[in-house]
């Protein structure tokens, strides 16, 4: 029902001058789809291949073969992930308009396509990179398959399976992503309709299903409907809009006008449909949610959903585009979220956007501190620690802790008393100073928000200043605001916020008595010290608190209350996210082996010796066959590696049966300096990964040989605290190419393995 005529408004231009500085790449191909789409334009399709062929590196030597050029202006390749959007379109115009392609048109788009396999074929995607893993699987797949290249399309297939498994237990790193949440639904359709194995269309389907849930299980279904809670790379701050908006329009889910542009072709490129049961469940009130994004227990977010309100926060910090703490509240499309950032540019609301390294996206990019977050229903606390690293730029001028509220609400509250802001407009600036613990409240209908702020420190030790600020801005915000900047820099800043939301308050008295309540509880502690930042406040159902220890992130310890979810996708206490991905393969088999695996029994003198291939083998590390290991078969990851910087690893689960002091040994065959290490670690079972990874660097050397597990070019063996129970021990590459045959783990520390 949709007509591609309105959206073609780029050929025109180029076909007879120079485009234009700015122009995509990406657009030349999404164009020539909707040329292809509208029929009766065929005669431009050569000048826009033309233009193609001008912003593809050619040259075989060069790290960029193969990709493109993000915008005409670019010198050179200046972002691999260019060449996956732009084969989007181009697949669907190689296979779906034969007619449409003279012979000088498809010998110069098959020219781009071949150039452009062999440039995903090299574009090595972090697995966790979640958009651009998923097209660039995609793109090997269909190309692949299109082109004749069984050998690409194998590859993409195993990249794919990568996906499907890191998902399956971790998590969606790119979690809630308005902007790349459509990114990820763009390729799992065209997997879904197009690939040849009907293994990758189940996986796709599986993978669609579970982001689809996601979004449904985050809906906040009111006038302005959006994905509620907190976000990691956002583009909008104030509204939460982005790239899957047209998804939602595309589907119902959405009333207002489509959004414009060729990216209105993207949902009917595939055939799969979100069911209606995701709808219902997106108008289910109270709900909470909980979702693991990553692999670390703090890599967790938690949402509580009412009716009237929602309130969420993200349990550690993804990166510079994050909003951590958020608080919905029903409006329109105008009003702005309510949400928590740092930032050091001056610029709460995410409007001072500037150009990236690659000069591909003008992006609001904030500093990305250390943060720590837990959340129990409708209390949320949260911590921010700016360390020294995180300052750095031109960019930074400022250093301030900013919670964005809405100004149209119904009344504010200062310590029990009202407050009136300016009005009209335009309206003066205007500040009100709020002191440590002070309590903030406002009431909007039948919903209630609190915030405090518990402790809070400038770059000179003192505490920062809190005031509530009105800085005249049409956009409908105020915000709480903590300064940190000072002349001497002697330490670490940070703040706390402590929100508690309340819903269903139809009447005055209910609000009061919930404003009460709220006035009364008082933080429980909150001490500080030089290397350790403890804080616990009592939320309405129980205890929420954060105790952090420098250095403040991965060399540093955080503990949170509640715990950390470690599941896919959990709604009302019920995991609904692995479960639509434990059927579908590689998931399965691994599960067989995680249900297979049994644990190595250390008995209380002496030692044990394992294989290594008795563990749990994480794909990217596979179980291979030689004659001289032990049993012939050993561990490794090839150098070809398939999964990015998110490597193969081997874990075993060690049953101790005294607590006590152990050494490691380890069978190793390292040939060379550049496959001479892994990565070691190890947990008891309280922990699903600890904050740390230490390196072994094994010394390179022919044939197998016997090393002890030495730390960080340690001189001397390492020492492993392993407390009685239950532990679990892993091995994750380092140096692809390092293999790894037994192991041997003793109390003696003299014993040495024969």
């Amino acid at each position: 029902s949709h007509n591609p005529r309105p959206f073609i408004r780029c050929s025109p231009v180029i076909a007879h001058d120079e485009p234009y500085p700015t122009m995509s790449v990406r657009q030349v191909f999404s164009y020539a789809l909707a040329l292809c789409e509208a029929s009766g334009y065929d005669d431009r399709l050569l000048r826009l291949f033309e233009v193609a062929t001008m912003c593809q590196d050619r040259d075989p030597q060069s790290a960029g073969y193969g990709n493109f050029k993000w915008t005409w202006r670019d010198q050179g390749v200046t972002d691999r992930n260019a060449v996956e959007f732009c084969m989007q379109h181009a697949v669907v115009v190689w296979a779906d308009h034969p007619d449409s392609l003279t012979d000088p048109v498809r010998r110069s788009l098959r020219e781009l396509l071949d150039h452009a396999l062999e440039g995903c074929l090299r574009h090595r995607v972090t697995t966790s990179y979640t958009n651009i893993a998923i097209l660039n699987a995609g793109n090997l797949i269909l190309l692949g398959e299109l082109l004749d290249r069984p050998d690409a399309a194998v590859e993409g297939y195993r990249r794919l399976d990568a996906v499907c498994l890191w998902t399956w237990l971790y998590g969606t790193y790119e979690y809630c992503s308005p902007t790349y949440y459509g990114v990820d639904l763009d390729g799992l359709l065209l997997i879904e309709a197009r690939a040849g194995r009907d293994s990758a269309r189940r996986q796709a389907r599986a993978l669609l299903k579970l982001l689809w849930t996601d979004v449904a299980a985050n809906w906040f279904e009111q006038p302005t409907s959006h994905i509620a809670g907190p976000h990691s790379r956002s583009y909008d701050y104030l509204q939460g809009s982005g790239n899957i908006d047209r998804y939602f329009w595309f589907h119902g889910w959405l009333s207002a006008n489509p959004p414009n542009g060729t990216g209105m072709l993207r949902p009917l490129l595939g055939q799969w449909s979100p069911p209606e049961s995701l709808r219902e469940l997106s108008r289910q009130y109270p709900r909470l949610v909980r979702q693991s994004w990553g692999m670390r227990p703090a890599e967790s977010r938690t949402h509580f959903l009412c009716r009237d309100v929602t309130l969420g926060c993200s349990g550690a910090t993804y990166g510079a585009q994050d909003i951590p703490l958020t608080i919905d509240l029903p409006g329109r499309p105008w009003n702005p979220r309510c949400y928590f950032i740092a930032d050091g540019r001056n610029d709460p609301y995410g409007l001072k956007k500037y150009a990236t390294s690659s000069a591909k996206h003008m992006k609001a990019l904030h500093l990305k501190p250390f943060w720590a977050g837990a959340q129990r229903t409708h209390d949320a606390l949260g911590l921010v620690v700016y360390r020294p690293g995180d300052l750095e730029g031109d960019e930074v001028t400022d250093l301030q802790s900013h919670l964005v509220l809405r100004r149209d609400v119904d009344r504010f509250y200062l310590a029990g008393r009202p407050i009136e802001l300016p009005r009209g407009t335009p309206r003066k600036p205007s500040r009100i100073e709020l002191r440590h613990g002070e309590p903030l409240v406002f009431r909007l209908g039948t919903a209630a928000v609190g915030i405090r702020v518990p402790w809070s420190r400038g770059q000179d030790g003192r505490p920062g200043t809190i005031g509530l600020i009105d800085d005249g801005n049409p956009l409908g915000a105020i915000r709480l605001t903590v300064d940190h900047r000072t002349e001497n820099a002697t330490t670490e800043a940070g703040a706390a916020f402590w929100v508690r939301i309340g819903s269903g308050l139809e009447t005055d008295d209910a609000f009061e008595a919930w404003h009460r309540r709220f006035a009364q509880a008082v933080p429980k502690t909150v001490d500080v010290s030089e290397n350790r930042i403890k804080l616990e406040v009592s939320g309405d159902e129980g205890p929420v608190s954060i105790e952090a220890t420098s250095p403040y992130g991965l060399g540093g310890r955080t503990r949170l209350v509640p715990t950390p979810a470690a599941t896919t996708l959990e709604l009302d206490g019920r995991e609904v996210g692995r479960p639509l991905l434990e059927t579908i393969e590689p998931v399965r088999r691994f599960r067989e082996s995680v249900a297979a695996a049994r644990p190595i029994d250390v008995p209380a003198e002496g030692g044990v010796y394992w294989d290594a291939e008795d563990g749990i083998v994480f794909p990217g590390m596979s179980v291979s066959k030689e004659t001289d290991a032990h049993g012939g078969r050993y561990v490794s990851q090839s150098p070809q590696n398939i999964w990015g910087r998110s490597p193969g690893r081997v874990t075993w689960s060690l049953q101790i049966a005294r607590a006590g002091h152990y050494r490691l040994w380890g069978r190793v065959l390292t040939p060379t300096p550049e496959t001479d290490s892994f990565y070691v670690l190890t947990s008891d079972h309280t922990d699903r990964l600890p904050p740390n990874t230490a390196s072994w660097h094994t010394g390179s050397g022919p044939g197998w040989r016997w090393v002890p597990v030495a730390l960080e070019y340690a001189r001397t063996p390492a020492v492993f605290n392993l407390p009685a129970g239950l532990n679990n021990l892993q091995f994750r590459v380092r140096e692809p190419g390092a293999k790894l045959d037994c192991l041997y783990l003793t109390s003696d520390p003299n014993s040495r393995p024969k």
